[in-house]
Formats: C-alpha cells, sequence, structure tokens
C-alpha cells in the first residue's frame, strides 16, 4: 500500500514502456531479485540489468484503477509502476498492454506520493492514475458483501 513519500524515478528505454502492477511484465527472476528489500520498502527508483524503473504503492492495495482515459490497471501486488520495454517479460507490445498499457516513448518521469500516479513521456503523453479515488457506494457494497461473508466464519 502506498506511503506517504513521494517517489520520483526518470526511465529511459530504446523502444517504450509497460505502465502497470510490474509483477505482470517481470520474470520471476527479476521479481524476487534484490531490489525490494523482501517489498517492505518497494517504492522508489530501482535498477536491475542497468536499467531503472519506478514503483509507488497503491492506496488500498490489490484491485482496479483507472486513468484519467477510463484505462483499467488490474493489480494484484499493491503497486502501479514503470518499466523500460528492455526489462519486461514480453517482448511483444500487445501482449505487455494486456497487463497494463504500453507507451511507444524514450524517456518518462514517474511520480507516486499517497496512491497518486503521474507519468510523463517525451512523446508528449501523460498518465495519472488517483488509486485513492474510489466510490462510496462501492466501499458500502465491499462492506456488506464481505462483513457478511467473514462473520458467517465465526459461527
Amino acid at each position: 500500500m502506498a506511503s506517504a513519500i513521494k517517489v520520483t524515478a526518470e526511465v529511459t528505454s530504446k523502444k517504450g514502456f509497460y505502465v502497470g502492477d510490474i509483477c505482470y511484465q517481470m520474470t520471476d527472476e527479476n521479481y524476487y531479485a534484490d531490489w525490494s528489500n523482501d517489498f517492505n520498502d518497494f517504492e522508489g527508483e530501482h535498477e536491475i540489468h542497468g536499467y531503472k524503473f519506478g514503483v509507488g504503492g497503491t492506496k488500498y492495495g490489490d484491485g482496479c484503477y483507472e486513468d484519467q482515459y477510463g484505462h483499467t490497471y488490474g493489480v494484484d501486488a499493491g503497486n502501479i509502476g514503470i518499466l523500460p520495454y528492455e526489462i519486461c517479460e514480453s517482448k511483444n507490445v500487445e501482449e505487455i498492454a494486456k497487463y497494463g498499457r504500453f507507451i511507444e516513448a524514450t524517456k518518462a518521469t514517474f511520480t507516486a506520493e499517497d496512491g497518486i500516479i503521474e507519468i510523463e513521456f517525451d512523446n508528449g503523453e501523460y498518465i495519472y492514475i488517483n488509486t485513492g479515488d474510489y466510490d462510496e457506494e462501492d466501499e458500502e457494497y465491499y462492506d456488506e458483501e464481505y462483513d457478511d461473508e467473514y462473520d458467517d466464519d465465526e459461527d
């Protein structure tokens, strides 16, 4: 989940970037490498195999979050980040885009703070994702649905 620290990362690529939960596009070897200190301090700018990448925590952990264009990002590891194409597991742009978005650019500035993710690309594109922006009706449904489920377990 998101911390109150501000994360900034300058990321470069020769082809483009994957934006989304990084667990979907990192190889297991890279994902479990020594960049995250057992995922206790995963937010920030990191480097692996000579490539920098950025990771920010979501406000409420796993779920689905939308950017300003309505594009949905599925999250299973409580983060949204940016990876250069060169360290993505898949080398097929269409496959990469299934898990988030693929943006063709050579430089990006990634910023994350308190669950708000902003990315500016050198091609003029911009992504804004507010992972703390949810509907109170959704929360009420979640509370009702899952409180009853957990109450049944106590019987």
